[in-house]
């Protein structure tokens, strides 16, 4: 047996070892200690020890060592110091808390499988669940049971009853003029064989969610995209419109804004078809098309067949129940007849396969005018002319409206420190047929996330912050659901809501994009780079989602010069469930998505076949998607200053405000240019304190708040209130004039498109009535919504004014 080497170990006051050649470890000098412990009694009043005698010899009575002052004094204070020294580790073995949160982090990265993905898709993909279906509820109560199957117990449904309507009778035949132009649209989607969903009896009808009951006979016309601008050029061209069934390809705007256009300019009924230059595979070489430029099966674009149901819902008028605009639809709510409501169409309407528009097409050739600019399409068999035809076309579209139940399904994990602050993450369920993108990729993602959450829980884990998981109902409606969520839970909301996350379409392909509030771009770039990239669909061998998303920008947006520094993050506009918390309520957004070649959206074949053959194959996405989200939700949860930052925001308006000040050389925007030099001074200057605090923060990274000093948890507080409510200030309690339901100030969708955000929305509508007094008026609410945010900046602290520089430390 080896000899120890006992020489090696050092004395306790750090004198070399001892050099004795004896096995037995070497000790500490005796003497020293005797000497030490000598002095502790000579200094607590006597040099007896514990071995003084207790008998007092000069008296000869037994006596107990006496106590003098110093003693008591210097024991005291050895006990005290004892004591603190024990207690300070107590606490820090109590209250360390860094190693639980860096390892929440790393098993967001590591816990999603994408084979559990794979299986939740299939489920959610297996039958259509249209909104208020019987399928849909029975999906409802699944989705319940999983949260809760996985750690998340509070976890419930909450039914509301909007209005929602169904296909009774559709037909679509042109029965008049020259026999050869006569027909009768099969509005049919057909089977393909290799995907077995598609011939499923329980199919849903193709029509138009909210479309209006009723019938229209008169002639056809070719307009376009149906925006105002191919309006006004039919009547520009002399071409009359009253009393027509104005025809209209997808894209450009909103399909429910097209049908309001052609209502606004005296047309009787409406089609809305799928040209096959639009999401057909005309024109789809090259990158960043990753597939074959084929029609579904043999590639991913709409086959001539192929069908886009939607609503048609005014969007960019009202959102929700549009029978209780503003209030939620419980069961009992009061409500708006459907025709006096301002976000419904008024004249009937179906969507039409490529294969039904072309005959209506001919109908038209060669006849109105044929020239209009960017008025062609993909089909190379007629002109696109604009009629209109001769014939008359007989359009039936009797649908059944109702007051239905919805279900959202809702868990909650309750948070440890800031409870009442809360990050929502939502996602919608229903869908218009199986829905493999929209929505059951997020569906599936949202279920994986909810298992990886329930894990950490189980090892310990307790979020900072409240999270609410959300699976909403009807959003393909009008995001009905969310919003009357939000409009039941308002206040609530306003007090406690922190950000909302949203996924919709959450795959359809290997590139990521994002629209957000732009206080929540920094944190969408920071997350984006710790998320490796998927090896499958990268050609460029990217090796995380910010590097990928930052090519795919720099790629498709080769126009813009200079180059942008970083990927692109759009405005919120409308078309998911961000569009309540947001526009309504003023709650910081955001909404995440891989795009792809995705031609079949609304269709019968956006199918769990269409997924694992050209969307993604191998789920990989759907894996880095649970990962991002994730992450944005554990940062946005538990980071104890919240990762927003309002001198992101106020940049992006000071930027807006100065291109639209330098295009009119006038006064008249002067009120906006105040108002955005004082948000943008204010925000530096949060800013400063955010990062003073984040600093002040690093000496107690690995503890507690319980440790920490009450005026840093009361500037914590301030700190957290001020970047969370900051959003609200662009909130005006009158609303946009002409569309009151929507609040925000700085976004809401563009009135003539829908889909895509309008920058200062209340001065764009004044610019486009021409008349100066709405102008000014919408000018003064502008500036004074950016005002209140740089208001947000400077309250909740007592003393605080205008002008103050008040520290957070």
């Amino acid at each position: 047996m080896a000899q120890a080497d006992y020489s090696k170990i050092l004395h306790h006051d750090g004198d070399e070892p001892s050099t004795s050649s004896s096995l037995a470890p070497s000790i500490p000098d005796k003497g020293r200690f005797d000497r030490a412990w000598q002095w502790l009694s000579k200094m607590a009043g006597t040099t007896k020890g514990e071995y003084a005698p207790l008998i007092d010899r000069g008296k000869g009575t037994l006596e107990l060592p006496r106590l003098t002052f110093r003693k008591v004094v210097v024991t005291v204070t050895l006990i005290v110091v004892s004591l603190g020294i024990l207690g300070g580790i107590l606490v820090s073995c109590l209250f360390r808390r860094n190693y639980v949160r860096v390892d929440a982090s790393r098993w967001i990265l590591e816990i999603p499988d994408s084979r559990n993905i794979r299986a939740y898709l299939q489920y959610y993909t297996n039958e259509t669940h249209l909104a208020g279906s019987e399928a849909d509820q029975q999906q409802a109560d699944w989705t319940k049971q999983k949260f809760i199957e996985f750690g998340i117990r509070d976890t419930k449904i909450e039914t509301y009853y909007p209005l929602l309507n169904y296909p009774l009778d559709r037909r679509l035949a042109l029965v008049s003029g020259p026999p050869e132009f006569q027909y009768e649209a099969s509005l049919e989607e057909k089977v393909v064989p290799e995907d077995e969903s598609s011939s499923l009896p329980e199919r849903t009808p193709t029509f138009h969610g909210y479309s209006k009951n009723g019938t229209a006979f008169g002639p056809v016309v070719y307009a376009n995209y149906g925006r105002v601008e191919d309006f006004e050029y039919l009547v520009s061209q002399g071409v009359h419109l009253n009393g027509t069934i104005a025809l209209m390809r997808y894209g450009g705007a909103f399909r429910g804004l097209k049908i309001r256009a052609a209502e606004q300019y005296g047309c009787i009924g409406a089609l809305v078809y799928s040209d096959p230059l639009d999401d057909g595979p005309i024109g789809k070489e090259g990158f960043p098309h990753m597939n074959p430029p084929k029609p579904y099966p043999e590639g991913p674009w709409r086959s001539p067949s192929s069908v886009q149901r939607g609503s048609v819902q005014y969007n960019s008028i009202l959102t929700g129940d549009p029978t209780t605009p503003g209030w939620a639809a419980t069961k009992d709510a009061k409500r708006v007849p459907r025709d006096e409501s301002p976000g419904v169409p008024q004249i009937p309407s179906l969507p039409l396969s490529y294969e039904d528009a072309l005959p209506l097409l001919k109908a038209t050739d060669g006849r109105g005018t044929c020239d209009g600019e960017g008025w062609r399409g993909g089909s190379s068999e007629v002109q696109y002319c604009s009629g209109p035809s001769e014939g008359y076309l007989d359009l039936v579209n009797i649908v059944e409206d109702k007051i239905t139940p919805i279900w959202n399904v809702i868990g909650r994990i309750e948070g440890k420190e800031e409870p009442d602050r809360v990050v929502i993450l939502g996602n919608h369920r229903d869908a218009w047929v199986f829905g493999a993108v929209d929505p059951s990729s997020g569906s599936a993602i949202m279920l994986e996330l909810a298992r990886t959450l329930g894990i950490l829980l189980e090892k310990g884990w307790r979020p900072r912050r409240t999270i609410i998981l959300a699976s909403w109902d009807a959003e393909e409606f009008g995001m009905v659901g969310s919003t009357e969520w939000v409009e039941d839970h308002r206040e609530w909301l306003n007090s406690q809501a922190v950000a909302y996350l949203n996924v919709d379409m959450a795959v359809a392909g290997p590139f990521f994009t994002a629209a957000a509030s732009p206080s929540l771009n920094r944190l969408l770039y920071e997350v984006a780079a710790l998320v490796p990239a998927p090896e499958d669909k990268n050609p460029y061998g990217h090796k995380t989602i910010y590097e990928s998303w930052y090519d795919y920008t720099n790629r498709t947006q080769q126009t813009i010069s200079p180059p942008p520094e970083r990927p692109t993050i759009r405005s919120l506009g409308s078309g998911s469930d961000f569009v309540a918390f947001v526009s309504h309520v003023g709650v910081a957004s955001m909404d995440i998505a891989f795009e792809g070649d995705y031609g079949i959206y609304h269709s019968n074949y956006d199918s769990f076949h269409w997924m694992e053959k050209f969307g993604d194959p191998t789920f990989a996405y759907h894996q880095a998607m649970c990962r991002i989200w994730g992450l944005l939700a554990l940062r946005l949860a538990d980071d104890r200053i919240l990762p927003m930052s309002p001198r992101d925001y106020s940049a992006v308006i000071k930027d807006y405000v100065d291109r639209l000040a330098d295009d009119d050389n006038s006064a008249t925007y002067e009120p906006l240019v105040r108002a955005a030099k004082k948000l943008h001074k204010r925000a530096r200057k949060f800013a400063k304190h955010q990062e003073e605090l984040s600093e002040a923060l690093q000496s107690y990274v690995d503890y507690d708040d319980t440790v920490l000093p009450p005026d840093m948890i009361a500037s914590l507080n301030v700190t957290n209130q001020r970047a969370m409510y900051f959003e609200r200030g662009f909130t005006s309690v009158e609303g946009l004039k002409g569309r009151e339901w929507f609040k925000h100030i700085i976004y809401a969708p563009h009135m003539q498109t829908g889909y895509a955000s309008q920058f200062f929305p209340a001065v764009a509508d004044a610019l486009a009535s021409n008349s100066t007094e709405w102008i000014g008026e919408a000018i003064e609410q502008t500036a004074g919504g950016i005002r209140a945010a740089a208001e947000k900046l400077n309250s909740y602290d007592i003393g605080d004014d205008d002008d103050k520089d008040v520290s957070l430390l």
